[in-house]
């Protein structure tokens, strides 16, 4: 049983919900009042409700900055109440719920993807190829002027159900922005909703709060896959989907899931091998594995038909990496290459090498985790495996967004043990600030202030998670317990 933590009680839940619920609201006020800078003007929102103001962007941006704080720092007090035992899933549900819904109605959250998302369903539905062409094509307009600079004239990298997806949405907008965005949204909450209750069943009974609050109020579920309307969400669903199907044997509902997870996005492949590599090392009868490997090869194929191009995909996976996430492991890797060869190797030579390398571990580690996977008699420790595999994908990508973590972080949340969860927080919290406004750039507030609300949030979350041998190198007050 858990220590009691100080300030734990019904008045700390009521702060922590309003709290939470009141940075939410200034993260989306503050981001629609800033705009986007780069080159790209999104359409102003449904009675121009998402109209920046030009005059005082870096203010509203300051607004939003610190609404990451807050909210990353109500995360933490209440992942504490939760874990001394002062809040339940229903609590939780709600908390998450009143943290979620400023995000509800605002523009896409510190992200311009979802207009690039929205180009190619309109590309599909105006007979254009999103495989061979980018959305310039479609020449000037409010779709183009949306989409950042950086993507216009780039293939799309998503699977062929995604990209039937995005083009099914173009047609019920009937070209209308906002309403496409918001359809968009209300996928993504159902997604987030659907893996939220799958959470909660593969937890253990006494752990279950501990992993909703890891799943449906961290702030990169709500502002991220929610705020920022990412069908990544749909990966994490389906991740969730295929590990649950899996523990019941039901191998063709497994297949189904783990298919349709590769024809939304690339990292959907992991869940296949797992299915394979538990097919085979569990020995599991040949009829059923046959069936469910011939409904994998269906489901795939068939999703592949959707679109005109249907692997055409495939040959867009350079596409992500063409941008530079200067936080991304490959990146800092590259860096250290750059430093220690004393510029002798060109910045643009050493991030390829670093990628090649940091690519080349990533591949081993998720190979060997999910060889593992497959073996492994327990369903929540396979779980648990696949989840590392998810996010070692992740960070060993060529570019890392915060919004990836979940693919793996929701079955480390239901599966894995007190250290994992650990992680969890500390990464759930330091990646707020993974995506700041753009109009924070280049001023003094990104150079002293996102980097002090950082170390606030970060120590808060080591005090978090600081075990008690541990208790007398943190300041006094820090939460210690470690359910």
């Amino acid at each position: 049983m858990a220590a009691p933590v100080e300030g734990s009680g019904p008045p700390a839940l009521t702060l922590v919900t309003w709290g939470g619920t009141a940075a939410s609201a200034a993260i989306a006020l503050g981001v629609t009042r800033a705009g986007t800078a780069g080159g790209a003007t999104p359409p102003d929102g449904p009675l121009g409700l998402w109209r920046p103001d030009a005059e005082h962007p870096v203010g509203w941006a300051v607004l939003a900055l610190l609404g990451l704080t807050v909210l990353a720092l109500a995360f933490l007090q209440l992942y504490r109440i939760v874990r001394a035992r002062g809040a339940d899933v229903r609590a939780v549900a709600t908390i998450a719920a009143w943290w979620s819904a400023p995000m509800l109605v605002a523009p896409p959250v510190l992200s311009l993807d979802v207009w690039s998302y929205l180009a190619q369903g309109t590309m599909v539905h105006h007979g254009i190829d999103p495989y061979t062409y980018g959305p310039s094509l479609l020449g000037p307009g409010t779709i183009l002027d949306s989409v950042s600079p950086v993507w216009r004239d780039t293939p799309a990298p998503y699977g062929p159900l995604m990209l039937a997806t995005l083009w099914g949405v173009a047609i019920a907008s009937a070209g209308h922005l906002s309403i496409a965005v918001l359809l968009l949204r209300a996928l993504v909450v159902l997604a987030v909703v659907a893996v939220s209750l799958l959470v909660v069943r593969l937890a253990p009974a006494d752990e279950r709060a501990l992993g909703l609050t890891l799943v449906a109020a961290n702030p990169l579920v709500v502002v991220h896959l929610i705020g920022g309307a990412h069908l990544d969400a749909l990966l994490a669903l389906l991740a969730a989907v295929t590990i649950w199907s899996v523990r019941r044997r039901w191998y063709v509902l497994a297949a189904l899931a783990a298919a349709t997870a590769f024809s939304i996005k690339l990292p959907g492949i992991l869940l296949i091998a797992y299915l394979v590599a538990h097919l085979v090392r569990q020995r599991v009868p040949l009829r059923h594995t046959l069936t469910a490997v011939a409904a994998t090869g269906a489901v795939v194929i068939g999703y592949a038909l959707l679109v005109p191009d249907g692997w055409g995909w495939l040959g867009a996976m350079d596409v992500p990496g063409r941008v530079r996430i200067y936080w991304a492991p490959a990146s800092l890797v590259g860096g250290v290459l750059y430093l220690v060869t004393g510029a002798a190797l060109p910045f643009t030579d050493a991030l390829a090498l670093a990628r090649s390398l940091v690519g080349a571990a990533g591949a081993i580690t998720v190979a060997v985790l999910l060889w593992r996977a497959g073996a492994e008699p327990s369903w929540r420790r396979a779980g648990a495996l696949v989840g590392a595999a998810l996010l070692t994908l992740a960070i060993s990508a060529p570019v890392m967004h915060a919004w990836y973590v979940v693919w793996g972080g929701v079955l480390l949340a239901a599966c894995a043990g007190p250290r994992s969860r650990h992680w969890a927080v500390v990464l759930g919290a330091a990646l707020c600030f993974s995506a700041v406004p753009d109009h924070l750039g280049g001023t003094v507030w990104s150079v002293l202030a996102v980097p002090v609300c950082l170390l606030i949030v970060v120590v808060d979350a080591v005090r978090t998670v600081t075990p008690p041998r541990l208790a007398r190198w943190v300041p006094a007050g820090a939460a210690v317990d470690t359910a």
